[in-house]
């Protein structure tokens, strides 16, 4: 594990598993307000089927500089550009895949539209891909000037309970040091509204490969948003695994492992 200066200046903490001779490189994008390390039982899973996993802390989240804070959604496309850019430079014959879960997912799609040559398919979990339940009462218009002029104000993290089914997965959230429990107004704005706008002017133009997973009890991004998603793009190939009785945090959940076990069957 390290730190890897991004174009601007700004480290960003960057991890890989790496195994020998891989079927693939899988690169995982969290979700708000957590961070890389959530997702170590996943990267340890996937090295037993054969693929190289590569995380990264987004910015202003996790071991990273300025934490709870974003001053612009497209720094998250550029810095996963940057970061798919060396990951492919260093492995340029292995197949590259993109992961997002939540808003990690609406990052990833949106990566996909505008770098499809970038990865061969893309997994998204539970991704934040249009407009949220926690956003329903707020105006785009006013959170955008509020975010112009007192953009750095926290805000409490309103994830609750059902970030997954079993309890201590949220015990264990609020209690983790490297999740955010506040974020600042801007960071809201750029991930409820820009990054939400983003997507849904480019979703016909989505080509990849994609298999999209959801819990379909899952309170905080609604499991319709995903199916939207996988009506509206034109992939040629494109699943949807809907899970009964899991809620957000699907490979938290005591049926990840044949959750993942699906994701590799997929990705053959």
């Amino acid at each position: 594990m390290e730190f890897i200066e991004m174009r601007d200046g700004y480290e960003i903490w960057y991890r890989e598993d790496p195994v020998e001779k891989p079927k693939g490189i899988i690169v995982i994008t969290h979700g708000f307000a957590e961070h890389a390390s959530r997702y170590d039982h996943v990267a340890r899973h996937l090295n037993r089927y054969g693929y190289h996993v590569v995380r990264y802390d987004l910015r202003g989240h996790g071991r990273n500089r300025d934490r709870g804070h974003l001053d612009r959604f497209e720094s998250y496309l550029e810095d996963l550009e940057e970061i798919v850019g060396k990951v492919a430079q260093k492995y340029p014959d292995v197949p590259l895949i993109t992961f997002g879960h939540s808003m990690g997912g609406l990052i990833t799609a949106i990566f996909g539209i505008e770098n499809p040559e970038m990865s061969c398919a893309q997994i998204l979990s539970g991704p934040a891909l249009g407009s949220l339940p926690s956003a329903e009462k707020l105006k785009p218009g006013t959170m955008k000037i509020l975010s112009q002029i007192a953009g750095g104000i926290k805000l409490k993290n309103p994830v609750g309970e059902g970030i997954c089914g079993k309890r201590q997965v949220y015990i264990d959230y609020i209690n983790d040091p490297l999740v955010l429990h506040r974020a600042s107004l801007r960071l809201y704005y750029q991930f409820l509204f820009r990054g939400v706008e983003l997507l849904g002017e480019g979703a016909k133009r989505y080509r990849l490969p994609c298999l999209v997973v959801h819990g379909k009890e899952d309170p905080i991004v609604p499991v319709e948003i995903s199916s939207w998603f996988h009506e509206e793009i034109p992939s040629q190939k494109k699943d949807l695994i809907v899970y009964d009785g899991l809620y957000h945090e699907i490979l938290n959940e005591d049926e990840w492992e044949s959750i993942l076990r699906d994701i590799t069957d997929w990705l053959g």
